[in-house]
């Protein structure tokens, strides 16, 4: 009797399209972008787009050097701030452009760590014959997705802590955005309902068109109703339109990346957690003494050029 097997591509054939979602945080920016540059082969990825929405000029400075440092990178400039219908009908245009081609979606507030793209292009080959996946995510401990896969590992491992990573939703729970921080995590995968995924995500080509309205059909993304007020509100979008099909999304524990801190907790952990400290940890450094580190976001040249360098 025959046997149908799936002819999988080679990772190396596999170069997809990488969306850079940017705003107002310069100084997640300049982490974000030195750690896809520390840990990312650029010439793995087809297209770099860095979708910025309303930013200033030094933002827009630090984008454009870049995008120059990069043959595959373009700026896009959309606004203005807080007004999402351009930057959701500019990421629909891309997801039409590129729809035979596999898409990863970034926020600036996401810290890549080694070998990222590496699993996740495996994550990803390894699910192309599974219909009912048309997402593959990293694993991002601050996240709702990162959680849930966690949850077993952090009863086990750390049960006298347990007030520390059970309470309010992650979006609002600043006592686990900073004991993650200070904590160190382990690897973890498995296949999560639709209503987890979340900032980072590698979505299916054509083949795995969502039939719901909006302002293009162009694949998972691109099917996505009306504007967004908030990368949360995006998320949500994205989650309905899967769990209508009953798709799922995968987390992958091979492939890491870090999530800073959601809107409503940033406050504290950027006084608690300072960038630089972050910096120091995604180049695997001694932690840093936090005492005398101003958190907050770089203001002006001299603050910019202190994040640039550091490291």
């Amino acid at each position: 009797m025959g046997k149908i097997t799936y002819l999988q591509p080679r990772r190396s054939d596999v170069r997809p399209i990488l969306v850079l979602l940017t705003s107002h945080r310069l100084d997640c920016f300049l982490v974000c972008i030195r750690c896809l540059e520390r840990f990312t082969d650029f010439t793995r990825l087809a297209y770099v787009y860095v979708l910025a929405d309303t930013i200033d000029q030094n933002h827009l400075a630090m984008a454009r050097r870049f995008a120059a440092r990069h043959g595959n990178v373009t700026v896009i400039e959309r606004g203005p701030h807080g007004s999402s219908l351009a930057m959701r009908l500019t990421q629909n245009t891309l997801y039409v452009r590129h729809i035979d081609d596999a898409i990863i979606t970034l926020d600036e507030t996401i810290f890549v760590t080694p070998m990222w793209l590496e699993h996740l292009l495996d994550g990803y080959r390894e699910h192309l014959a599974r219909p009912d996946v048309p997402l593959v995510m990293p694993l991002v401990p601050i996240s709702p997705a990162g959680r849930h896969v966690l949850n077993s590992f952090l009863r086990v491992a750390y049960p006298s802590d347990r007030n520390m990573y059970c309470g309010p939703p992650i979006e609002e729970n600043w006592t686990y955005h900073r004991w993650i921080w200070e904590s160190s995590s382990t690897k973890h995968g498995r296949h999560l309902p639709a209503r987890h995924a979340a900032q980072v995500q590698l979505c299916r080509p054509r083949q795995r068109q969502l039939s719901a309205p909006g302002p293009a059909h162009a694949g998972t993304h691109a099917a996505l109703p009306g504007p967004p007020e908030s990368l949360a509100a995006q998320d949500l979008a994205i989650n309905a339109l899967l769990h209508q099909d009953g798709l799922k999304a995968a987390v992958l524990g091979r492939s890491l990346a870090h999530h800073y801190s959601y809107p409503a907790c940033e406050a504290y952990v950027r006084t608690h957690v300072p960038l630089e400290r972050i910096w120091r940890y995604v180049q695997g450094r001694p932690d840093a003494p936090t005492s005398g580190l101003r958190a907050r976001e770089a203001s002006g040249r001299r603050e910019m050029s202190r994040l640039r360098v550091s490291g």
